[in-house]
């Protein structure tokens, strides 16, 4: 029997990484499907044995796992990153991982930009305005009693210039500001300036976080980096959260050595009861999110159905979007 002739045994170990309303499409080959909502470390293995594709979102697959689990032939995640997966232990048995790139660069890149406006407009501390009954007592016309800026003419720096980063930049040029962006490798483009991370820090007037978390980004922006912005800038990070110094920025909100956060991720999550960007969270000029700005409906059907695709062309000898160790 050829490959396209096996029938596959597919696990998905947390089908609630994405909203039941959004389909997964069914393979279009011989294949039994079993969806978990999901899985703790401890029911891997026994979920996993006997499957050939394994699917995952959040679940890590590490070598024990793979040890224990020898029919696996492909790992689909179900999403971009793909640190909770040991690539080199997949490599090392002939495992295919593949990721889902491309798919969240318009709806984070769209997210930073509201984040901006809400913050750099002040729109929170109006709006609570209302709801407190300010403007109903108010002698004019209007309520005006905090400034707010424009985000034309203003500097955006990006931490990172990937495909988020990149989308990022090119929404901040269309809306009359300058771009500046950090990246560790040398990149030339005509939308935006490539400078050193303090030189961005210092210069930027509203700083979005758009790099990976690893060794090297891991507590990236810390005391230091934070007292090198302007007392106006704000700090955006849809990013990850280790990449952040959160005991950090709660220090420099409660200083007011910065004018504001926009956070759609956190170091743990779901964040923990003493969470420290929790406890400054109900303030107008932070705007905390779970971690939804990847999650626009368009951008999750998308993901749900590039994954069914990765699967497919694994099965039919032709696997893409393959992630390596090299």
């Amino acid at each position: 029997m050829n490959k396209k002739q096996q029938r596959y045994r597919i696990v998905n170990l947390d089908r609630d990484g994405l909203p039941s309303h959004i389909e997964i499409p069914a393979p279009k080959f011989e294949h039994d499907w079993t969806n978990y909502p999901s899985s703790n470390a401890d029911e891997v293995i026994s979920r996993a044995k006997g499957a050939d594709i394994l699917v995952v979102n959040k679940v890590s697959v590490n070598a024990a796992i793979l040890e224990a689990c020898p029919t696996v032939k492909h790992v689909a995640v179900c999403a971009t990153g793909y640190n909770i997966i040991d690539i080199a232990a997949c490599e090392s048995r002939g495992i295919s991982v593949s990721n889902i790139p491309s798919y969240a660069a318009t709806t984070v890149s769209e997210h930073v930009i509201a984040s901006a406006l809400v913050l750099r407009r002040e729109i929170n501390r109006y709006r609570q305005a209302v709801i407190n009954g300010k403007w109903q007592n108010s002698p004019a016309f209007c309520l005006f009693d905090k400034p707010f800026l424009n985000l034309r003419g203003a500097t955006m720096g990006l931490i990172g210039l990937g495909e988020i980063g990149e989308a990022t930049a090119k929404h901040a040029k269309a809306l009359g500001m300058t771009v500046l962006f950090s990246s560790r490798s040398q990149r030339s483009h005509d939308f935006a300036k490539q400078v050193d991370l303090d030189q961005l820090l210092s210069q930027s007037d509203v700083v979005s976080i758009h790099c990976s978390l690893n060794e090297t980004s891991k507590g990236l922006i810390g005391e230091r980096q934070l007292a090198l912005l302007p007392r106006h800038a704000i700090l955006i990070n849809t990013a990850r959260g280790g990449i952040v110094d959160e005991q950090a920025v709660v220090d420099a909100i409660h200083n007011e050595s910065i004018a504001g956060i926009a956070f759609d991720v956190l170091e743990q999550e779901p964040p923990i009861e003493n969470s420290p960007l929790l406890s400054i969270s109900h303030q107008p000029h932070v705007l905390i999110t779970p971690h939804i700005s990847w999650a626009s409906e368009q951008a999750m059907q998308y993901l749900a159905n590039t994954l069914t695709r990765n699967i497919e062309e694994f099965a039919a000898g032709a696997p893409t979007n393959l992630v390596t160790t090299s």
